[in-house]
């Protein structure tokens, strides 16, 4: 336990104490109110109380949650009150992923207040990191009712700085919470926690966008669903990304790659599939700024290594997360993987965008990464008269267990480190690499961390990676062949689902998509040709 004081103060109101009674015997229960504070603040936080019988305790009225793994959680601006028996109960206290979990054994023996103070293992807003989470949606028909303002508590408790809280629906005309799209962060935000009304456009063929910084609705926000007003391949999505950009938004594709589906055009083309099919168009046009490569709904190798492809093609897309948190169902957390941006200056919208835009990111559900190469930083790019080494500088600061750090050259894993994880809950590893790296032809270099399970970290094992610093040599952009032709016959495969859906309003509605594939697919054999 850090910094967690329990003060029992015993105010003489047994009157208060309620009494749950059994053939063999009585257990009373007592209010206790509990007040969460950082640095003697307020804070807003993610709480789980647990009986020793396994029973769940929560205030009154409030929304329960449940994770993947099946502990519940509610939320709390930082003070509540809950009714708990004599008998032990567990309080765990999380704050996201830069803050020490308190833990905290209760067994009051009348009405009670608990004070935890929440320390933090890092900062990263000192150094003009903020963390976000392009992917969350506040209102999809479900069955908690939430407000904008319990999407600002949910955000503080996570303490992710940028929450793009999606406009999104693909079963008719209800599309929530479009009038709250200003391209300004809604009044209720705070100057460390933005939220930002952005939009989901989902396409069932090809693919899902996060639209980020737009001041009006994207439309149509969907397109392809069966039994909808927007039932027809219609528009591509190469539409929306461009109004996007039009609007000065960023568009980012969410969930790219789904487990164990390495080749997402093995199902049947008639099929939906919310797989990023349109990606390598759009990016190659320059419409799509980033690849959310970790999500609750993807995998994260299938994603990155669709990633390292359309890097090693010279399209520089900026590492995201989304993970597609449902604020008023019960799904895992929002900012459970995390995108950090560097920004200049205090954060705002716009400074977030543009760090975003620029590839000034590394994603993370835990281990905490910083990168230099020849002393730039992730996004910069190092110019080379001729072929040369760089010096590759990192440093890993994480709470949770890790074990694995690669240096990933144009793809590949250049540098392997192996480490045993740490079996100290609390403490904070901190490991580095510092190597010299031969470049022989424009490339780019990142970091990826990897590690074991953890109940700390939501999704899976602990993960991390950064976008890449930029190398060019003789001013050649990065060209490899085998991948330009990887998505030469990827856009084949998505001609043949044009063709076989044939689900497009007019002959010549067709036939524009298909001349717009075409002409990224021209692009990319382009590439294939003069790769060295």
């Amino acid at each position: 336990m850090h910094a967690a004081i329990l003060i029992g103060l015993l105010l003489g109101v047994d009157s208060l104490s309620l009494a749950t009674t059994n053939d063999q015997n009585t257990v009373k229960r007592h209010k206790v109110k509990i007040r969460i504070s950082e640095k003697g603040q307020l804070a807003a936080a993610r709480v789980t109380i647990r009986g020793q019988d396994g029973s769940f305790y929560a205030p009154e009225n409030a929304v329960v949650r449940s994770l993947t793994s099946g502990n519940e959680y509610f939320y709390t601006n930082g003070e509540c009150e809950v009714t708990l028996p004599e008998t032990p109960s567990t309080l765990l206290v999380s704050r996201g992923i830069e803050t020490l979990t308190e833990k905290l054994v209760l067994q009051p023996r009348r009405e009670t207040r608990i004070m935890v103070e929440l320390t933090r293992w890092t900062n990263l807003s000192t150094d003009s990191w903020y963390s976000g989470d392009s992917h969350v949606h506040l209102h999809t028909g479900g069955d908690f009712e939430v407000s904008i303002s319990d999407a600002l508590t949910a955000a503080q408790a996570e303490d992710l700085n940028y929450t793009n809280l999606n406009v999104s629906n693909n079963l008719g005309d209800d599309i929530r919470d479009a009038e709250f799209i200003t391209g300004k962060p809604h009044p209720l935000s705070t100057d460390q926690h933005l939220l930002v009304f952005g939009e989901e456009m989902r396409s069932s063929i090809y693919g899902h966008m996060l639209l980020f910084g737009i001041n009006k609705l994207v439309e149509p926000q969907y397109t392809g669903f069966d039994d909808t007003p927007q039932h027809y391949d219609y528009p591509p999505n190469f539409d929306q990304a461009d109004e996007t950009v039009k609007q000065g938004g960023v568009v980012s594709y969410g969930h790219p790659m789904f487990t164990d589906q390495p080749d997402p055009y093995v199902t049947d083309p008639l099929s939906h599939n919310g797989a990023a099919l349109e990606l390598p168009i759009d990016a190659i046009f320059d419409r799509a700024h980033a690849i959310d490569i970790m999500s609750y709904n993807s995998d994260e190798p299938l994603s990155a290594g669709l990633w390292y492809q359309l890097l090693n093609c010279g399209i520089r897309l900026s590492a995201c997360v989304g993970t597609d948190a449902l604020l008023d169902q019960s799904t895992d957390p929002l900012g459970g993987d995390r995108v950090y941006v560097k920004v200049d200056g205090p954060l705002s919208n716009q400074r977030w965008l543009d760090g975003l835009k620029k590839g000034r990111t590394f994603v993370t559900n835990g281990p905490m990464i910083n990168l230099q190469v020849q002393g730039r930083s992730i996004g910069e790019t190092i110019a080379l008269k001729q072929p040369s080494s760089v010096r590759v500088n990192t440093k890993i600061d994480s709470l949770v267990p890790f074990d694995t750090v690669h240096v990933i050259m144009n793809g590949k894993a250049v540098v392997t480190k192996q480490y045993t994880p740490s079996k100290d809950a609390d403490r904070v590893t901190t490991q580095t690499i510092d190597v010299s790296l031969p470049i022989r032809k424009s490339s780019w270099i990142a970091i990826h961390v990897t590690g074991p399970e953890d109940p700390r970290v939501l999704d899976g094992r602990a993960w991390a990676h950064t976008s890449p610093v930029y190398i060019e040599v003789s001013g050649k952009p990065i060209r490899h062949s085998e991948d330009a032709a990887y998505f030469v016959t990827w856009i084949d495969k998505l001609l043949n689902i044009v063709a076989t859906r044939n689900r497009y309003p007019t002959p010549e509605d067709r036939e524009r998509v298909e001349t717009l594939f075409r002409k990224a697919q021209d692009l990319f054999r382009e590439r294939q040709l003069n790769a060295d």
